[in-house]
């Protein structure tokens, strides 16, 4: 599911009948009315979480638009972060899973 801002009551279902299908979240995480987006990060497993940019779009919280106009994969860490906190998991380990899981989507 691309660019998921919903709750886990929606897209639990969908995880349940698609087996092999990851959940993709973007900057949208970073910002204080995301609340149902982060029980949705809480409950899906990491490994099936993938990290979206959606460039140009959603910039996250954390990038004044003076110094930054434009969302840009560059920018992607801060949701990383964010994810990290939801879910109260290390950085690193965050970080590791979501190369493997955007590995395993891409067939590299």
């Amino acid at each position: 599911r691309h660019c998921f801002t919903g709750s886990y009551r929606v897209v639990k279902p969908l995880l349940e009948l698609f087996p092999t299908m990851s959940v993709g979240f973007t900057a949208v995480l970073t910002c204080s009315s995301a609340q149902e987006s982060w029980q949705a990060v809480r409950e899906i497993p990491l490994e099936r979480i993938v990290m979206e940019s959606d460039a140009p779009h959603f910039l996250p919280r954390q990038v004044p638009r003076s110094i930054c106009q434009c969302a840009h994969p560059g920018l992607a860490l801060h949701t990383v972060h964010e994810m990290a906190r939801v879910k109260v998991l290390s950085l690193s380990h965050t970080l590791a899973t979501l190369r493997e899981n955007a590995c395993r989507l891409c067939s590299l």
